[in-house]
């Protein structure tokens, strides 16, 4: 009804409309990188390792760690989406993402964060094994240039 009143009035059909136009159609969100799972999703009982030992293995092997409260591309809760802001904004797609709230491939993984840093709350950052911190202490450190030149000392930067 639009489009054909706009027709009547200018001669034209309006942009964006055309048939094989392709002008105005939404351009393809770049693929994300997908988070890590500590287990095939079969639960932690077919495992020949606790998830402590999990999590200790993905801080020790990834540059760059977040766990967080939802996935990249939908974080779950306000302090985990800054966290992923200012990472994505230093460093591209060059960090891990953990979900903690994926009870399906990282049951108990909330609970088990806290222990393993000894810290009460999500969003966690983990920058060459060593525990950082959470939201406030990115957002300090990327204000004060700390947080890049952390990233940079374990190579990575944006791309």
């Amino acid at each position: 009804m639009i489009v054909s009143s706009a027709v009547e009035n200018t001669g034209a059909i309006p942009p964006g409309n055309a048939p094989g136009e392709k002008k105005w159609q939404q351009r393809r969100v770049r693929a994300s990188k997908p988070e890590i799972r500590l287990t095939p999703g079969k639960g932690i009982e077919d495992l020949t390792c606790s998830v402590e030992d999990l999590i200790d293995q993905v801080v020790k092997t990834c540059p760059v760690v977040a766990f967080v409260k939802g996935s990249r591309l939908e974080p779950a809760c306000g302090f985990s989406y800054k966290v992923l802001t200012i990472l994505s904004e230093v460093a591209g797609q060059n960090f891990e993402v953990v979900n903690v709230l994926d009870e399906v491939y990282n049951p108990g993984l909330r609970e088990a964060i806290k222990t393993y840093s000894q810290w009460p709350t999500i969003p966690q950052l983990y920058i060459g094994g060593e525990f950082v911190g959470g939201a406030d202490i990115v957002e300090q450190m990327h204000s004060t240039g700390e947080l890049r030149e952390a990233l940079e000392k374990v190579g990575v930067q944006k791309v």
